[in-house]
């Protein structure tokens, strides 16, 4: 190193000039950083990244979670506009039904008519093209000629060229109507609780439509010179003249029977019954294919009185009576289970003659297994038999049902029963007394 006096060179690790003597000082060299800084400029960058960092991800989440509760509402907004487009779509469905129902009325009274003879009126229908007009034979009692009315008032011939002995049908032939196409009808048989739609000319008030449901089925019935086979209980309001028209499926627009008989008290009609169509297709189809002559057409009245006709179509009868003397206990069967399930003698007490045995005995029954923890489960109701006598009809009923007690343990239990059923002075089935063989 030199040295600051004389300049002069000497070694590196001399304390004093070999030159003039003077005392040297280290110039110290250049070193690296020292520990300790390395170490406070380390510390200094990770807080600084750390808040760095920090800083970004807050923002980012804010981001995000904006984003997300975006997505939620724009959701939320989405499920409320579903909720009330569900809404309107069930506005417009119940409206649509409500056009749709209004225009198969419309429809279908086009080809619906009012039958005139001589001796009475009731209603037919279209049947098949070529212009066959399905009625009642009671409705035309064997005449050969009569005239039909349309919806809109207008009169058209037609001569009879089927009518059967044995079940109350009658076909019709109305050349104005040949080439009008006919109702469709339904193939097979239609289940209760069906909505339906009875057409005809109660009363004479022409164009009527009325709507109702099938309330029972597979009825079989036999009134003076007529069969009624597996016909159709309907609730419908149809009455006089309504004999003829079409029973017609609410959802099809399909013809399902013939309006044929009421169920009538001396103040009012109750139900009515119709003859199903599909039952009769092949009658009709014979008829149309070899129509009968007006000989044979005639020969067919001779059977019927009719003076006896008015009573065997619209007033109560013993056998229509006695039919609706055991439906009236199969209903009251129903009624019975819910009681029982229920413990509740509510359902069943009007049902029950006051101050009667039954009335008494079933009273302190469903009292006494009240709330117990049993369950019934009605499997089999049938009518066996009805007999009339001295004002109270005498029901036979076969009756099997399922019990469970608390505990879970299973029973069945098949049971022949009696039931003394009387009507009240309003008219109203009330059972009196039950015996069990």
């Amino acid at each position: 190193m030199k040295c600051p006096n004389c300049q002069h060179e000497n070694l590196n690790d001399s304390k004093f000039c070999s030159g003039c003597g003077t005392k040297l000082t280290n110039t110290p060299s250049k070193q690296g950083i020292p520990t300790w800084a390395i170490i406070v400029l380390s510390v200094c960058f990770i807080a600084i990244g750390g808040l760095g960092y920090a800083y970004w991800d807050f923002f980012s989440n804010k981001k995000s979670n904006s984003a997300t509760y975006s997505e939620i509402n724009d959701n939320q907004n989405l499920e409320t506009k579903q909720v009330s487009s569900e809404e309107l779509t069930k506005k417009q469905e119940a409206h649509a039904q409500q056009v749709d129902r209004v225009t198969l009325i419309k429809e279908i009274q086009q080809k619906v008519f009012t039958i005139l003879t001589n001796n009475a009126q009731g209603s037919g229908f279209l049947y098949k093209k070529g212009g066959y007009v399905i009625t009642n034979a009671h409705v035309v009692q064997g005449e050969v000629e009569v005239m039909v009315r349309n919806s809109m008032g207008q009169e058209s011939p037609g001569t009879v060229v089927g009518i059967s002995d044995r079940y109350d049908i009658a076909l019709i032939h109305v050349p104005s109507y040949q080439e009008t196409a006919p109702l469709d009808i339904e193939t097979s048989e239609s289940p209760i609780g069906l909505e339906v739609i009875a057409f005809g000319s109660p009363q004479g008030f022409e164009n009527s439509a009325s709507i109702g449901y099938i309330t029972g089925n597979k009825r079989d019935m036999k009134l003076e010179n007529f069969i009624y086979k597996q016909i159709y209980q309907v609730d419908a309001q149809i009455d006089k003249g309504s004999s003829g028209g079409p029973l017609v499926d609410v959802n099809t627009g399909n013809v399902i029977g013939i309006n044929s008989l009421l169920y009538t008290t001396e103040t009012s009609t109750h139900f009515a019954f119709s003859i199903p169509l599909y039952s009769m297709v092949d009658q009709f189809d014979g008829w149309i294919a070899q129509p009968l002559s007006a000989n044979e057409v005639r020969s067919v009245a001779n059977l019927y009185d009719s003076s006896q006709q008015p009573a065997s179509h619209t007033e109560t009868t013993t056998e229509a009576e006695n039919l609706l003397a055991g439906q009236f206990v199969q209903s009251f069967r129903l009624y019975y289970e819910m009681a029982l399930n229920e413990g509740d003698f509510y359902w069943i007490a009007d049902m029950l003659a006051p101050s009667s045995s039954a009335y008494k005995e079933l009273e302190k029954y469903i009292n006494e297994i009240a709330y117990q923890g049993n369950y019934f489960y009605f499997t089999n109701n049938e009518v066996l038999d009805v007999q009339y006598s001295s004002g109270q009809y005498y029901v036979d009923m076969n009756e099997t049902f399922d019990f469970y007690d608390a505990q879970g343990n299973y029973q069945f239990y098949n049971r022949y029963k009696t039931y003394t059923v009387i009507t009240d002075e309003y008219g109203a089935y009330k059972i009196a007394a039950i015996k069990i063989h």
